[in-house]
């Protein structure tokens, strides 16, 4: 269709809809030969700040075409007619940098409006994550003669570790992350399960004593162990799935997945060594599992301060290793 003395302005404003008129605007008209092809890009795609140096300034009048549908003057050849006239690349590369913003930022375009009144819930679920596996890697590690495996932190990871996880996992739902929720309520849920077992009112291990009563008796039995270890090999597992998932996200969260995949290695060799009465080697792995643990932690730390910088706009950038880049190249290959 061709309308003549038709002008075409095209103005970019903070509404990321307006894009998909933007590209039917210069798409279904004869004066689409000025912007060779154009995508349609999504928030998850690009930052505002990048579709404004990509659609900047494009302003065409049908006067500027001949008959046949051919431009009167070229880019290259009469720069100075057009001043304000510039092209459309047909692709966007974006640096490691800002696809860690953009990922680090929740994409919030096409969900509904209470979602996008939330903020980023990943650091709730990091600070949870970080409070409990500190104390309790130091405990594991024996340090300053710690001791009990986790008994004395019964609270934090029921409140803590447990609650913030799965209060930050269905957040996460909520704004369509997937990977996140099924992380977060999966160990939020794990949490939980540790903690029960160690309570006696859920009665879990009592049963394991020769007194059918004593809470502390039957988590010391070997019966109990070696039972338990089953579910530290299951949480192993599915940290192998974590960690394959995060090679397409960054470094810090392949590293994290494949600490905690050694803390649930560690744990399973520790219980089932102490069920066969090799405390030697048992407390040993123990000891191993709370230094997995320990760098597990110190790396949440570091994308918690990643994480909380990027909300506030402080002005330092702490890279994170972008991993997507690697599998993009590999793809084009």
């Amino acid at each position: 269709m061709h309308v003549s003395n038709m002008t075409y302005v095209c103005v970019i404003i903070p509404a990321f809809p307006m894009l998909r008129s933007l590209k039917a605007c210069l798409v279904n008209d004869r004066s689409s030969s000025y912007a060779t092809s154009i995508h349609s890009f999504t928030s998850s795609d690009l930052s505002l700040l990048n579709i404004f140096h990509l659609f900047s300034i494009i302003t065409m009048t049908d006067s500027d075409l001949s008959q046949n549908g051919e431009s009167k003057v070229t880019f290259q050849n009469k720069e100075n007619t057009f001043p304000n006239l510039t092209t459309v690349p047909t692709s966007v590369t974006l640096s490691s940098e800002q696809f860690e913003r953009l990922y680090l930022t929740p994409m919030t375009v096409r969900q509904s409006s209470v979602a996008r009144k939330v903020g980023n819930p990943t650091p709730l679920a990091l600070g949870g994550f970080v409070i409990t596996t500190t104390p309790l890697s130091c405990c594991l590690m024996a340090w300053r003669g710690a001791s009990g495996n986790g008994i004395a932190f019964i609270g934090p990871i029921v409140f803590l570790g447990g609650l913030l996880l799965l209060i930050t996992s269905i957040l996460e739902f909520i704004i369509g992350n997937t990977f996140p929720c099924v992380v977060f309520g999966t160990i939020g849920g794990f949490w939980f399960a540790f903690a029960a077992t160690m309570i006696p009112s859920f009665n879990a291990a009592a049963p394991y004593s020769s007194s059918g009563t004593d809470t502390a008796a039957g988590l010391a039995s070997e019966s109990f162990l070696n039972t338990y270890a089953f579910l530290f090999i299951t949480m192993a597992v599915l940290m192998v799935i974590f960690m394959i998932c995060a090679t397409r996200i960054n470094v810090v969260y392949t590293f994290i997945f494949l600490s905690l995949l050694l803390v649930f290695l560690f744990l399973s060799a520790a219980y089932w060594q102490l069920g066969q009465g090799n405390s030697i080697i048992g407390n040993r792995c123990i000891k191993g599992a709370g230094g997995s643990l320990f760098v597990a932690s110190l790396l949440g730390f570091y994308l918690l301060i990643v994480q909380l910088f990027e909300s506030i706009g402080f002005p330092c950038f702490l890279p994170v290793g972008d991993l997507a880049t690697l599998w993009d190249r590999d793809q084009k290959r």
